[in-house]
């Protein structure tokens, strides 16, 4: 197709934005032959790929090396790759997982580190070869000619437009590296690992003394402290810079410092930019803060002058809008060519991870009433968040979620903003002095918010806060015993008194903290944190009716301990320095006040401190965005951030920045309500569980870990170790191995006298806390008499490697042991806890309190979108009326399915709605309509026959199967035929991630049969059947077992959707009835 004429270009040029010119991390997608991000880590995603083998190799590699097969990056060298980002994986999270929470890359985070491997190998290896492939590059995405851009449409029809045009690489910009990282997605862990991954290549390369210095730039003191706690936890040497010190171990700690205090020439605060010249790694976080104008050419000349001889890398979260507000297009052509990996927030919120967030603004705060009403339902949203974790914190202990905090910014502190007659801060407190002091009007304000009437509307006319306190509302409670409560819950008093605002001592770590009381003895509610809490004071001191000012003795900060789970302070008020260098886990109510009119990356970096978020066992996800999960009532209160915003200007710029985001800007969300149909009746359906009470940790007795009985050497546990050792050759440019039978290998006594036998215990420990297998013993003589018995293992690896040549060697038969008992260890568990629990196994009749039936679903939907509200109505009364059948609009489907036990079941492809429970997902709903097709048409199959479909929920609530590797089907089909009951465990999945004909979940279709014969005398006219049905198709997986076909797969209840659309089902419902 001819490319269009250049007057389109302009138009072009006008929708082009900074993210469309990251050349380096386009170029390192073509690597992978992938168009867009999306492609390169759709597959990736799946929790279940987070955390690494028993044999040191992480399962997102395993992904990897399926799903791409590219000459330039052959899977020896992704291999040895994926062994250094492990290694450096565990170094930095040694400390940190003493507590027994396991951290493990995310999909993202691992990409990102395998991203820097990749560059960091070409550009010591081979750096002009890299240079001359970046530039071929950079040619083409001029033009318009890439992989990468095709993928975004006319948008490169006829190539960048000249302005925005890549300069040719030189050998300098080599040396320059930025991450885009969205706040909270763990830019410091990648931080730290960088620093290794720098090292461990100078060390491969022989230039270890190419390295004088480790600085690291932050924008202000606060965060350089931040980042010494955090080097501290990676067991990493780190301090802040002291130009006194001496230099003995410099190049070894990393040095930190405040850019601020760099300058051409030393001072008294100052040092010269001089004193680090040489060849250092310089890291810099956030340095792009202020980029505009004449500090531009000042920091980056600073960067530039620090890394002449050496490398940098950066991070942001913010680089968009830092490029957008900086209007400097040296800046945007410096960063376009350096950006190596984004993750910005539009893919950290996409992936469902942080929090939800509502933002809401007060169009025009002139109307001090309206302003009262306003700020009073803000501190009801506060309220109820505290009301639900104080009440269900039982609940809630899992998602790690810590008690609420209020947090309230304004832009000025002492300034007197025009119109006003105090400060932004002075003007927060004035209305929590009124609201205590007011009692019977802030009770009459509770109770119009809580009953739906705040008086307050959106510019659609929608009522505010509609929904938004439906917790509290339930309760029943009027507004004055609201306002009593909230005096005990948020202010710590029992009865109104003045607000106290008392000045701590000066001089010490209470610096700055003026702390907040109602009445003179109870302890503070808040704490204020500024830069000058002296002429803040003299400010309250104008307002004698309302604040009591005093100074403090009190030396010991408050503001640092904020974090503390034992804390008191539930408001925490300052100006605008919480933009950077202050992090909390606690935020779940923000206030804004005149702030970030002009800083779209300052929004943002507060934004972000709001909406992190640890998740369930610390994925930082969203709990309704867990597949299967079932969450707790009330939960997502507790995960989303309500932001509320005074001065329309600054929250337009704030939904401007999430609509060109790509992000909704969830103004108003509302919940939506769908009741299910269940028509389980008086069927008697039987299912298996584990007996009421049974527990195999605490009920069976302890198994330890010893040698194999003849049950465990029916298998024996195979580690191939010479893909690793082709790996290391890859990286060292060694010639490959060649190819011929594998030799084995095993160990003696003479191997396990230069071993560390206390190192490998060590790492069994580490996998019994990660599986939580706080049950079983390990004994540690035990390891050296395992490992001298090798009837229980084979060990591939050629026989040289067994040799001993250096302690180089011993190292990795540390790390083959580690391996091969890291193994046997899995294997022997799961065997001893089935052995267990087969014999309290049990057939039971299905009722409708089962934890796989649902009580109803939960829509949240944008108000604005009054379609997808009416069409969900319409929905509801269909089911109310019980005249059922399905309904499809805009991306939302339900399914009304005679024959599942309840209905309807929901199927959504919109980004504008959130449901939970999950729902359906490409493949389960394609299997649910095929089936219900199948049973429309096949009339005649049915006669003297009868069929049951139910959803399977995930752990605590479906049926899985420890034997098959936790397996949860997704579906349980049961087929009732001459007075037998089939009970058919049907799982709808792709293939591509599955390890072969031998993965537990293939192999279940043998393993139930085991189940089915222990039962048996429970209910002998039960037949257990276990099914797959691939949405792969066949081509992809035949070479599974060295060659298999349909049939093969067949043969082991393995069906494909895809090919066999029209057939697929009758052939399950037949094998099952054999």
């Amino acid at each position: 197709m001819a490319r269009q004429a250049a007057p389109g270009r302009r138009t072009r040029a006008a929708k082009l934005k900074f993210e469309h010119r990251l050349v380096l991390v386009n170029w390192m997608l073509d690597l992978f032959g992938s168009a867009t991000f999306e492609d390169l880590a759709k597959n990736m995603r799946d929790p279940a790929f987070e955390g690494f083998g028993e044999d040191g190799v992480s399962k997102f590699h395993h992904c990897l090396k399926l799903l791409f097969d590219r000459p330039e990056l052959p899977h020896d060298l992704l291999l040895a790759y994926d062994g250094n980002i492990v290694r450096h994986w565990k170094a930095i999270t040694a400390r940190r997982n003493a507590d027994g929470q396991m951290l493990y890359p995310k999909y993202f985070q691992y990409l990102c580190l395998l991203f820097t491997e990749i560059y960091l190998d070409r550009w010591f290896r081979d750096p002009e070869k890299l240079l001359a492939d970046l530039n071929a590059y950079a040619a083409r995405f001029n033009a318009g000619e890439t992989l990468q851009q095709r993928a975004w449409g006319e948008l490169f029809a006829s190539g960048l437009p000249e302005e925005a045009q890549i300069a040719p690489y030189t050998a300098d910009d080599l040396k320059k590296l930025a991450f885009w990282s969205a706040t909270g997605s763990g830019k410091t862990l990648l931080m730290h690992i960088n620093i290794l991954q720098y090292q461990h290549y100078l060390k491969l390369h022989g230039r270890e003394n190419h390295l004088n210095r480790i600085i690291l730039l932050t924008p202000n003191e606060g965060l350089s402290l931040q980042h010494r706690d955090e080097f501290w936890l990676s067991g990493m040497d780190a301090d802040l810079f002291d130009k006194e010190a001496g230099t003995l171990f410099t190049g070894k700690a990393v040095e930190i410092i405040d850019i601020n205090k760099l300058r051409e020439t030393s001072g008294e605060k100052t040092v010269a930019i001089d004193a680090f010249e040489g060849r250092n790694l310089v890291l810099v976080d956030e340095g792009h803060r202020g980029t505009s104008s004449a500090e531009v050419g000042h920091w980056m000349k600073m960067r530039s002058q620090l890394c002449e001889k050496g490398f940098s890398f950066e991070y942001s979260a913010t680089f968009g809008q830092a490029m957008k507000a900086s209007g400097n297009r040296d800046l945007e052509r410096e960063y376009a060519k350096c950006i190596l990996f984004d993750y910005s927030y539009k893919y950290f919120y996409g992936d469902g991870y942080g929090k939800e967030y509502r933002i809401l603004n007060l169009e025009d705060d002139s109307n001090e009433e309206h302003r009262r009403r306003y700020l009073t339902a803000c501190l009801l949203a506060f309220y109820q968040q505290q009301k639900i974790f104080l009440e269900k914190n039982a609940q809630m202990r899992r998602f790690l979620i810590d008690k609420p905090l209020w947090i309230f910014v304004g832009g000025s502190v002492t300034k007197t903003p025009s119109k006003k007659d105090v400060s932004d801060v002075v003007d927060i407190l004035l209305f929590l002095a009124r609201f205590v002091k007011k009692r019977a009007e802030s009770a009459r304000y509770l109770g119009q918010l809580l009953g739906g009437r705040s008086g307050l509307h959106d510019a659609h006319g929608n009522e505010l806060f509609a929904g938004a306190f439906t917790y509290l509302g339930q309760k029943g409670l009027t507004g004055e015993q609201v306002f009593d409560d909230v005096l005990r819950v948020l202010f710590n008093a029992e009865v109104p008194a003045a607000l106290h605002v008392r000045q701590l001592k000066s001089g010490g770590e209470a610096e700055g903290e003026v702390a907040l009381h109602i009445g003179e003895e109870n302890p503070p509610f808040g704490v204020i944190n500024v830069g000058d809490p002296s002429g803040l004071c003299r400010l309250c001191e104008e307002h004698p009716d309302d604040l009591v000012v005093s100074d403090s003795e009190f030396a010991q900060s408050i503001f640092r301990r904020v974090n503390a789970a034992d804390s008191e302070i539930n408001v925490l008020i300052g100006s605008r320095k919480f933009s950077e260098g202050w992090s909390s886990w606690r935020v779940s109510t923000m206030g804004l006040m005149n702030i970030g009119k002009k800083e779209g990356s300052q929004i943002i970096q507060l934004f972000g401190r709001g909406v992190r978020l640890k998740g369930l066992d610390f994925c930082l996800k969203r709990s309704h965005r867990i597949v299967g999960l079932q969450a707790p009532k009330d939960i997502e209160r507790l995960e989303t951030l309500n932001v509320f915003g005074i001065h329309a200007d600054y929250m337009k710029q704030f939904k401007e920045y999430l609509e060109d985001e790509g992000l909704p800007t969830n103004e108003n969300r509302f919940e939506f309500v769908l009741p299910v149909v269940k028509n389980l009746g008086q069927r008697k359906l039987k299912t298996i569980r584990l007996k009421e009470g049974i527990d195999f940790k605490r009920q069976a007795p302890r198994p330890t870990l010893r040698p194999p009985d003849e049950e465990l050497r029916k298998s024996r546990i195979v580690v191939d170790w010479y893909p690793k050792i082709q790996a290391m050759a890859s990286v060292r440019g060694q010639a490959p191995l060649q190819a011929g039978a594998p030799e084995e290998g095993r160990f003696s006594e003479e191997h396990l006298a230069f071993m560390d036998t206390e190192a490998i215990y060590s790492e069994l420990e580490q996998l019994k806390n990660e599986r939580a297998w706080w049950n079983l013993n390990l004994p540690k003589d035990e390891i050296g008499r395992l490992l001298a018995d090798s009837s229980w293992y084979v060990l591939y690896i050629p026989r040289e490697e067994m040799e001993f040549r250096s302690f180089e060697q011993v190292r990795n038969w540390q790390e083959i042991a580690a391996a091969l008992l890291s193994k046997y260890c899995d294997r022997f568990y799961k065997v001893r806890k089935a052995e267990f629990e087969k014999d309290h196994l049990e057939y039971r009749d299905l009722t409708e309190d089962d934890g796989n039936f649902i009580a109803d679903y939960l829509f949240l939907i944008d108000q604005s979108r009054k379609d997808i509200v009416a069409k969900l109505e319409e929905i509801k009364k269909i089911i109310e009326s019980g005249q059922l059948r399905s309904v499809e609009f805009q991306g939302i489907t339900s399914i009304m399915f005679g024959q599942h036990l309840y209905q309807p079941l929901v199927y959504v492809n919109n980004d504008l709605v959130e449901v939970k429970p999950v729902p359906l997902n490409d493949g389960e709903k394609d299997f649910v309509l095929d089936l219900q097709k199948y049973c429309t048409k096949s009339k005649d199959f049915f006669k003297g026959k009868e069929l049951y479909l139910l959803r399977n929920m995930t752990r605590g609530r479906g049926i899985g199967f420890f034997e098959a590797g936790n397996f949860y089907p997704d579906f349980i089909l049961w087929l009732l035929a001459d007075g037998r009951q089939y009970i058919n465990f049907v799982d709808p999945k792709g293939l591509r991630n599955i390890k072969g004909e031998d993965d537990p979940k293939i192999a279940f279709y043998k393993t139930i049969k085991t189940v089915e014969a222990d039962l048996r005398a429970q209910a002998p006219s039960v037949t257990l059947n276990s099914f797959i049905i691939s949405n792969t198709r066949l081509p992809e997986v035949s070479w599974w077992g060295g060659g298999m076909t349909k049939k093969d797969f067949e043969d082991r209840h393995v069906l494909f959707q895809q090919e066999d659309r029209d057939t697929y089902v009758g052939k399950l419902l037949s094998m099952a009835l054999k």
